[in-house]
Parts: structure tokens; sequence; C-alpha cells
């Protein structure tokens, strides 16, 4: 489903591909996904950003989340760009949702992002509502005891191969 709002008026164009994913709480692809999403755009530093900002200059900012819930997940890609960029900004986007199903991202892009995720996680414990939100999470979705203290662990065991066939699973561009 594309839906194409004109506003003559609208000096930036919004783009957003998004789409809902079967990825619940704690199943086994959720830090998976992070890290491969942490690759394609969750920071400044990701594939995205870096294609449409630093090599194209079509914005201030391009991002991807992709989410677990309860009931059902979601992928999101997204930025604004200039008005006349619209259409090359979208096919890039596109190119770079096609690039991480196609092509394995590096041992480096793979290294950096774990370290990242591994920071943010471990900067989320000096705060006691993270402390807080971490048992009401094991408590409401009948996560495992040791989830959150074996994160980590979790998190320096994600391989290459798991980013590709994450990226496989839940990145659709063609969708």
């Amino acid at each position: 489903y594309v839906a194409l709002v004109d506003r003559p008026a609208s000096v930036q164009s919004v783009l957003q591909v998004a789409y809902p994913v079967e990825l619940g709480v704690g199943d086994p692809d959720v830090i998976k996904t992070r890290v491969m999403n942490q690759i394609l755009g969750g920071s400044f530093s990701a594939r995205m950003n870096q294609n449409l900002r630093e090599k194209h200059g079509y914005t201030y900012g391009a991002r991807t989340q992709l989410s677990s819930d309860a009931i059902i997940g979601n992928f999101n890609a997204s930025t604004s760009v200039r008005n006349e960029v619209t259409d090359s900004a979208l096919f890039e986007m596109i190119s770079e949702l096609k690039r991480i199903t196609e092509e394995p991202v590096s041992n480096d892009e793979l290294v950096s992002a774990k370290a990242y995720i591994a920071g943010a996680f471990g900067r989320s414990l000096e705060s006691p509502q993270t402390i807080a939100s971490f048992a009401v999470n094991t408590a409401r979705y009948n996560l495992p005891k040791d989830y959150y203290s074996s994160y980590l662990q979790r998190l320096d065991a994600v391989t290459l191969a798991d980013v590709q066939a994450v990226s496989k699973k839940y990145i659709r561009p063609d969708h």
C-alpha cells in the first residue's frame, strides 16, 4: 500500500516505509534484529543515514526501527527530504533495504553495532526505572529469569550469519 499526498506548499517530503513483523517480545531473534537494525539505520553512523545524508545530502537524518511486541512488531524506515529529491531518496532507501538482505555485513559493522548496543545497555542500568521495567517485562511477557542478566552474552554470540538470516526474514524491500 502506497499513500502519496501532494501538498504543493510543503517544502519537504516525509518518507516512511513501514510494515508489521511477527516478532514477539523475548523471541530468539530480538537481539539479532537489534544488531541488524543498528547496522541498517539505528544510529547516525548506520548505512541508511550514511547513504541519504552523508553520500547524497538529501536529509538531516534517516533512521530505521524494528520493534518486537506481544501482539505484532513493526519495521519502520523514515526520513524527511527536500521535495525535489523525494524519488531519489526513496530509491536509495529501498536500495539500502535490498543491500542488507543481499550483501553480508562486514565484521567491522558487526563489532561496532554490538559495542554500541552493549554500551547503551550498560548505561541503561544506571536508571532505577530501567531495572524496574526489566522486572515488569520479565513477569508480563513470561521471560526467562536470566533474560536481562544474560543479555550481553547473547548479544556477543550474534554472528554475521545471524544478521544475514534475520535481514532476509524481516526486511522486505519488495513490500
